[in-house]
Parts: C-alpha cells; structure tokens; sequence
C-alpha cells in the first residue's frame, strides 16, 4: 500500500502541473534549499613536464623544498648540500569545487594556478596533490594533464601573451574519496533561503507552498522560509522535487542603472522609466601648449643661454544639446535620445545621475 507520504507528494506534483498552467517563476528559481551546495577544497602541489618554463628555483625557494620533501618521500635521498636548479616544475595551487552528496570515485574538473614565477603551465602534468577542505580534512586528490587556453611567447626584445597561461584546469581531474556530510533525512524540515530576499516574495511563496501542501511553509523572515517535509530519504526526494516545480508570482524586479565606475559601461533594465525633464549637456575643454624657446644674452653680456618654455592656455566650450524627455520615455527611448546627440560613457553617467538627484529618473542606481 502507498504511504501517507507517498500519497501527498503525489497530490501536490498533480496540484503543481495544475497550477503551471499560468507563467511564473518556480520557487527553484527564486530560492535554493539550505544545507545544499558544493564544498570547496584547496591543495599545493608540482606540476612538471614544462618546456624550460617553471619556476626559477634560485628564486622560488619552496619550490625546490617540495621537490625534496616529495624525493624524500619516495626514498630518494639527495646528498647534503645538493643544489637543483630544475626549470621543468612549478608551484601549484589546486582548487575544486565537490558537488553535494558526492561519493568516493566520483570526479570533478579541479583549477590549476601556479604560485611562482612560471611563465606558462601549458603542456604540463599535475602530480597527486590531496585536497583539503576548510576544517583541514583531505576530502579529494587531483591528478592528470592540464589544459590551458592562455598561450605566451617570448623574444629578446619583445614578448606577447594571450589570456592567462599560468592558470589551467584539469576535466574530471578531481576524484573524492571522503564523502561530505548528506542531507539531513530526519523532521527538521526544509530551509529555503531567498535569492534576492524580498517580504513579498517570501508571503506569496509561503502562500503557494501551502496551496499545494497545506500548512507546510512559515516565512521566518524577508529571506528565509520554513517548510515541514516528510521522513525518509524516499518521501524527502519526492517532495523537494514537487516543491521546487510550485510557481510563485513573484514582484517586478526595481528598476535598476548599473554603472561600472571603471570603464564607463552603462547597463539599464528594461522598466526604467523617466518623467517629464529637460537634459542639456556640452563640454569644455581645456588645452595647455608649452613650446620651448632659447633665451640668449646680449653680445657682450654676461649671461648664459638657456631654455625657457612658452605656455599657451586655451578654454574652448562647445554647443550644448537640449533634449526633451516625455513623461512615458521608456529605456528604448531613452538609448534613442541620447545615442542622437552623442553622449560619450561619461557623460551619459553624468546625465543619469542628475535625472535621479532631480527625481526624473525612476530607477535605483548601482554603482560597481
């Protein structure tokens, strides 16, 4: 006979499909459940197999310190004092990413970054380097050849680089052999953490939880709501599928202006909206010439000839353009406008702000 359980999980996933009929988001996509995620791990390792372009040993002491202690460990006993000066190997640090429940044996693609002064890891081989999570523990060890897309090269007196050569990644080069700690199975419920947390988000998600599962969800805050789920790993799979598949009608999202305070890149959402507002911008330039010129003393003076330098200020302003922004100007509009009289990045930072300042501009600004 089927459970309580089963029969509730299957009530709901027939209560979803009904309710999908209408577009909206799924509480998959506006919340991830708590406790479930990957878990980082880090390790120091060697690569070798480079072509003469690994660290430069008399520099890059640790480098050569690890190749000793891995000698060491394989019965190699170098003689005191030895000296080695190999250009074939280079300082690591291996990071990666174990995906949640993951088992012993299964495989993950690791990042390889070097540490010292290589020049490129390209068509190097890692060496079996543990991986450590936060608490210190090895959970995972990487092994394999590296793949990387920078690419550099070098001459006397000139050089070229393409991206990065000194970072490369390792497909399935990871390998677990300690599992994370499972999702829990008991009766402490689901956690659900809200992506962008929002009041109205979270009520209309705890009112469509409860839709489909009758008193299940409790919001406990703007981010964070609580929802009962049944026993046993069965029953518990079943019902986060079902509860991930429950649409929620969430609010428009606020108007939002990024800007990139670096280079100038303007990003406007799609309702931003302006009211009725005037918008004049010009510019002013302001240019210095200096021109060296020779003063020489009289013929019989006794002076001596020297450089002096001429300066020449110039402050030019130029025409200002006068636009009207209508009350129902949309983003289309507004990219419209000003790409006619042709503001530059900075200037159409500049207009931005002053449209907010004056409340002409409804849209939050975000600066990065």
């Amino acid at each position: 006979m089927r459970t309580i359980g089963q029969l509730l999980i299957g009530l709901g996933i027939l209560c979803v499909s009904l309710l999908q009929v209408v577009s909206a988001d799924t509480i998959g996509e506006l919340a991830r459940i708590g406790g479930v995620r990957s878990n980082r791990v880090i390790g120091y390792g060697l690569v070798v197999g480079l072509p003469g372009t690994g660290d430069q040993t008399t520099e890059i002491p640790y480098t050569t310190q690890t190749i000793t202690n891995m000698l060491r460990h394989m019965g190699v006993i170098l003689p005191p004092g030895q000296f080695m000066q190999p250009n074939n190997v280079a300082a690591v640090m291996v990071t990666g990413n174990i995906p949640q429940d993951a088992q012993p044996g299964q495989k993950f693609t690791v990042t390889v970054s070097a540490m010292g002064n290589a020049t490129s890891l390209q068509g190097g081989i890692l060496l079996m380097t543990q991986l450590h999570g936060a608490n210190g523990r090895v959970y995972a060890q990487a092994q394999g050849p590296l793949l990387v897309s920078g690419i550099s090269a070098q001459g006397v007196t000139a050089s070229t680089r393409i991206n990065n050569p000194d970072v490369g990644q390792i497909e399935n080069g990871g390998v677990v052999e300690v599992p994370p700690v499972p999702m829990s199975s008991g009766n402490s419920g689901v956690t659900l953490l809200l992506r962008k947390p929002n009041y109205i988000t979270a009520a209309r998600m705890v009112e469509a939880i409860n839709a489909v599962f009758p008193a299940a969800a409790t919001a406990m805050g703007p981010g964070v709501v609580q929802v009962r789920a049944p026993f046993g790993s069965n029953s518990r799979v079943g019902f986060l599928a079902a509860l991930e598949q429950i649409p929620v009608h969430a609010p428009k999202p606020v108007p939002t202006v990024v800007i990139n305070a670096q280079d100038g890149t303007v990003v406007m959402s799609a309702n931003v909206r302006v009211s009725p507002c005037a918008v004049a911008t010009g510019s002013l330039s302001v240019s210095v010439e200096n021109t060296p010129e020779v003063s020489q003393p009289n013929l019989f003076g006794r002076g001596v000839t020297v450089v002096v330098s001429k300066s020449k200020a110039k402050i030019k302003t130029h025409k200002a353009h006068l636009v009207l922004m209508s009350h129902t100007a949309s983003l289309e509009d507004i990219v419209r406008t000003l790409n006619t009289i042709g503001a530059t990045p900075q200037q159409l930072i500049s207009i931005l702000r002053a449209m907010k300042v004056d409340g002409a501009l409804h849209a939050r600004i975000k600066v990065i």
